[in-house]
């Protein structure tokens, strides 16, 4: 009976957001800037790692994986998008960022195999928002009303204006879809914690996003890495063909 009702709920909210959808897309176009940034920043740290191969893997489908990463906030999806660090749930009434991740890597490899690369991608980039959505601290505290949209927005403007925030080296492989998903709403909440309490708005944000950006960036590399491999495992792709010789 309470699933019913947690259902029906979340039903009732898509309604009112239909309403407003053709003004959320507009946002989309320019907030979903962050995570293209973020891909090639996880594409750049490939590349720095030695991984040849997979970064021009990476680098052949970017478009394919960023329209992806837009795909995935449109239509009020991005309701979907929380995962609280604690108790494992999304929204009321709503699916999970962990539920949808797993949905769309599903999706990827299942158009990997089926021989579309394109679609896969795709759907893979889909995956990829939900890994760094669960690095930013509302979407695991599961608190929209608290400066969500604002922090975001300061992010946005700081890539647009090419602020150079923390950068990250290296690449973290949890080897586990879930494992990124927990680990970076834990990290994020952690950090939320340590810098919630800086009085100074724009110090706050600067040294709250130098943190969740590079674990960001760190762990979409490390799921690339991962999904590449696997897909060699799958024989969807050869493990040379993308060397820089072809």
């Amino acid at each position: 009976m309470a699933r019913a009702i947690e259902r029906n709920y979340g039903k009732a909210v898509r309604g009112v957001m239909a309403t407003v959808n053709p003004i959320k897309k507009l946002l989309i176009k320019t907030y979903c800037t962050v995570h293209k940034y973020i891909n090639i920043k996880a594409i750049e740290i490939i590349k720095h790692e030695g991984k040849e191969e997979i970064y021009r893997f990476f680098l052949k489908y970017i478009n394919e994986l960023n329209q992806g990463v837009m795909w995935a906030d449109q239509d009020f999806k991005s309701t979907n998008h929380f995962y609280h660090f604690s108790e494992g749930k999304g929204l009321y009434g709503f699916s999970n960022a962990l539920a949808e991740c797993k949905k769309y890597y599903t999706m990827a490899l299942n158009y990997a195999k089926a021989g579309d690369k394109s679609k896969a991608m795709f759907y893979f980039g889909a995956a990829c928002h939900l890994i760094q959505d669960t690095t930013v601290p509302q979407h695991v505290n599961n608190n929209l009303l608290n400066s969500h949209r604002a922090f975001e927005m300061w992010i946005l403007k700081k890539v647009v204006s090419g602020y150079n925030f923390n950068a990250a080296e290296e690449s973290i492989r949890y080897g586990s879809l879930d494992k990124y998903i927990k680990s970076n709403a834990l990290m994020s909440n952690d950090a939320y914690t340590v810098f919630n309490n800086t009085y100074d708005v724009e110090k706050r944000y600067r040294n709250l996003t130098n943190v969740i950006i590079v674990e960001a960036e760190k762990t979409t590399a490390g799921f690339m890495i991962d999904f590449y491999y696997e897909l060699c495992v799958n024989n969807v792709i050869k493990l040379h063909e993308f060397e820089a010789s072809s």
